[in-house]
């Protein structure tokens, strides 16, 4: 049964959160003082919907570059979110690093949530990995064999069983042109942002999703992890 007291009934520390940007100390804290239902709209406010630290300035810049990415792949501007150090200020990930400040040497990664998005990289990287199986294509190099090779495992294994995709595991080849248009979109995007706005960052990425209920399911359990491990 779905009752309205026990999402309005909120726990002293959900109570108290009243900011849109945090700290990497109290983010981490609060996580794990708030109950579990509270702890989606902890990571919904903080990590998908709020505005980015990065763009704090530039609130319209951020919204014009989300729109021109969805522009360019044909969807709603609200199917691309930026997650990551640029969206809080500070690394969600593994000790050492948690909680690292976001620098000039930290990327862009963006989400991109579009079943048909996610459904067109499926199929791009199904057909790259069957020209790659039967020699059609192959590598240039033994470092990009070895890349390949992990892919060719990995990305069926632990990223299409779990409804999303990073679009940089496919070769940014005219014969994969969604994973290309993301990718070469990304590029631009970071080199008019160091020429216009002097923002820099050592680069950007796409992860796609099927749904909003994997994207927001893997937020969570990686959040978890991470915040598990932090002392």
């Amino acid at each position: 049964m779905v009752d309205i007291l026990n999402y309005i009934n909120l726990s002293q520390t959900a109570s108290s959160i009243n900011t849109h940007l945090t700290v990497a100390d109290e983010f981490c804290e609060n996580y794990k003082n708030i109950n579990t239902k509270e702890q989606e709209s902890f990571l919904r406010h903080y990590i998908i919907n709020n505005s980015p630290f990065l763009f704090k300035k530039y609130p319209l810049l951020f919204e014009q570059i989300t729109q021109y990415l969805a522009d360019k792949l044909e969807i709603n501007a609200s199917e691309v979110k930026l997650i990551g150090s640029a969206k809080t200020g500070f690394s969600i990930s593994y000790p050492p690093n948690y909680g690292n400040p976001f620098t000039q040497n930290s990327d862009l990664d963006f989400s991109i949530v579009s079943e048909d998005i996610f459904i067109q990289l499926e199929e791009e990287f199904n057909s790259w990995a069957e020209q790659y199986r039967t020699n059609v294509i192959n590598a240039k190099t033994e470092y990009v064999k070895n890349i390949w090779d992990a892919n060719l495992i990995e990305v069926p294994k632990y990223q299409l069983k779990n409804g999303l995709i990073d679009t940089y595991k496919i070769p940014n080849w005219n014969e994969f042109p969604i994973a290309k248009t993301i990718n070469n979109s990304l590029s631009l995007i970071v080199l008019h942002l160091k020429n216009k706005y002097s923002i820099e960052v050592k680069g950007a990425s796409a992860r796609v999703y099927r749904s909003w209920k994997t994207f927001e399911r893997q937020i969570k359990i990686n959040t978890t992890k991470i915040l598990t491990e932090v002392k």
